[in-house]
């Protein structure tokens, strides 16, 4: 009697400790699906200077992840636009670790005014000189062009970043260090 009792009362423990078991798995992989799908990686950050007595004429710096520069470019127009060619893997594949790849293409500038974007001086620059594999392997989901376009604003440091998806960029408002001349006014109080 005592071991008909003992397994009765054993089996609702063991049902719960399976429940929880899977419960804890289920949640881990939730939590890998989500941060795996919605990542973001640095690809370049972007900063301006105006060109002195130039209407809509720029320089944009662009600096790798590491912060190694990856060039100097002049920039016409009101925007900046950067290009990129992507094979997404399949999300099971994201999951798995197997990340989207990416190929930086050009960056160029970009007028807000469509007819100046017909009529005023453009220029697109080759950022890297390779390309990725079209058909990469049963991973793949599929192979695209993305893009980003965003206002010049001088003052502001752009950062392009990947997501298995595309390109997106982010914005943070840079404040330029002061020259001594300014440090030495401000302890002085003038």
């Amino acid at each position: 009697m005592a071991k008909l009792i003992g397994g009765v009362i054993a089996i609702p423990v063991i049902a719960t400790v399976l429940s929880l078991i899977v419960n804890i798995i289920l949640a881990a992989l939730l939590a890998l699906t989500y941060s795996t799908l919605t990542k973001e990686n640095l690809v370049a950050e972007i900063t301006f200077d105006k060109i002195a007595n130039q209407e809509k004429l720029y320089t944009a710096h662009v600096l790798s992840p590491s912060g190694s520069k990856i060039g100097n470019y002049l920039i016409y127009g009101d925007q900046w636009r950067m290009d990129a060619a992507f094979i997404k893997m399949e999300y099971w594949a994201n999951i798995l670790g197997v990340d989207s790849k990416y190929a930086l293409n050009r960056i160029e500038g970009r007028y807000k005014n469509i007819q100046d974007e017909n009529t005023k001086e453009h220029k697109s620059y080759q950022l890297e000189g390779h390309t990725i594999i079209d058909s990469f392997s049963f991973f793949v989901d599929t192979t695209y062009g993305s893009s980003v376009y965003q206002d010049i604003k001088l003052g502001v440091k752009y950062k392009v970043l990947h997501s298995p998806t595309g390109l997106l960029v982010r914005d943070e408002v840079v404040i330029p260090e002061k020259s001594y001349w300014d440090k030495t006014k401000d302890a002085l109080g003038l």
